[in-house]
């Protein structure tokens, strides 16, 4: 099924328009793998229900990342890999978005906020109709999504497959299909929800801290790796990124020789645009999980 939104649509969703917010305060540079941003903690976990609620969130500090402000460098850098068909978005109504953040003793939360003219859900892969991905390095160790990938466990030719939990890709389309790459990832347990606002959507996520490892325990970055498992605690930095697929024509999305007349994009928080890899965790940025000060809610 083919969702077309035109901008009239009236959906009942409680939303802080991302258009309206301005870039938070956090320090954001133009070199691929240096953004940060701050997950503050909570006293009352969000609702995973894909109806982005301000209260819920109003302890997050927003980061918003403009669909079409500077293409080649973060943040919101277009990948470009010498395919015809992948451009920046036509404007920031076309694809932008917002990044809330918040964790409490069991889980990170994540909502990101789409504004999007065009939404589209025609499956059946999620990262090629209109969606949020979130990106995690739990060991700020390059590597371990991609080795997992080629050495996993199904492969017989590696003599130590890569199953860990220590960095790792979360997919959610705007029709709620769902990916998590690499497959292979042991103790990954995640759950997602999109939903429908007007001029765009929202995807909510939570990610149990204990599908986090911060200790890195592969072969192929650590000679004296071990076995061992720490979840992010207060005052952590993890590596972090979201990305936002906008599929603008349907079909097969990104897979296609030559522009329709809306063309797809993908603009992702951080990373860099020449040489773009999807899990290239060196270029991935920085989440602060802030210690708990006593604060309330």
């Amino acid at each position: 099924m083919t969702l077309k939104i035109a901008s009239t649509v009236a959906v009942c969703i409680l939303v802080v328009s991302s258009t309206a917010i301005a870039q938070s305060t956090s320090p954001q540079s133009r070199i691929a793998g240096k953004q940060f941003m701050v997950a503050r903690y909570t006293h009352t976990p969000p609702v995973i229900d894909g109806v982005f609620s301000p209260r819920e969130w109003r302890r997050a500090i927003p980061i918003y990342v403009e669909g079409s402000s500077s293409p080649a460098t973060p943040p919101g850098v277009v990948p470009n890999i010498g395919l015809p068909y992948l451009f920046p978005p036509d404007s920031p109504a076309d694809s932008s978005f917002t990044i809330y953040t918040l964790y409490d003793d069991n889980n990170l939360y994540v909502a990101v906020d789409v504004t999007d003219d065009i939404i589209i859900c025609d499956g059946p892969v999620p990262y090629l109709d209109d969606d949020v991905e979130i990106m995690i390095d739990g060991d700020r160790q390059p590597g371990d999504a991609h080795m997992a990938i080629l050495c996993g466990p199904g492969n017989p030719n590696c003599p130590n497959p890569v199953t860990n939990n220590e960095g790792f890709k979360l997919t959610t389309s705007v029709c709620n299909q769902t990916l998590t790459d690499p497959s292979n990832n042991p103790s990954i347990v995640w759950d997602s929800k999109a939903g429908l606002r007007p001029h765009g959507f929202v995807v909510e996520f939570r990610i149990p801290l204990s599908s986090i490892n911060t200790i890195d325990t592969s072969w192929f970055s650590n000679p004296f790796a071990g076995p061992g498992v720490r979840p992010p605690q207060p005052g952590d930095i993890i590596g972090f990124n979201v990305a936002v697929g906008d599929d603008d024509n349907g079909g097969l999305g990104y897979l296609r020789g030559e522009p329709a007349p809306h063309t797809d994009s993908f603009t992702a928080w951080d990373g860099r645009s020449d040489g773009w890899y999807v899990f290239a965790e060196r270029d991935w940025g920085n989440l602060y999980l802030s210690p708990r000060r006593g604060e309330d809610d």
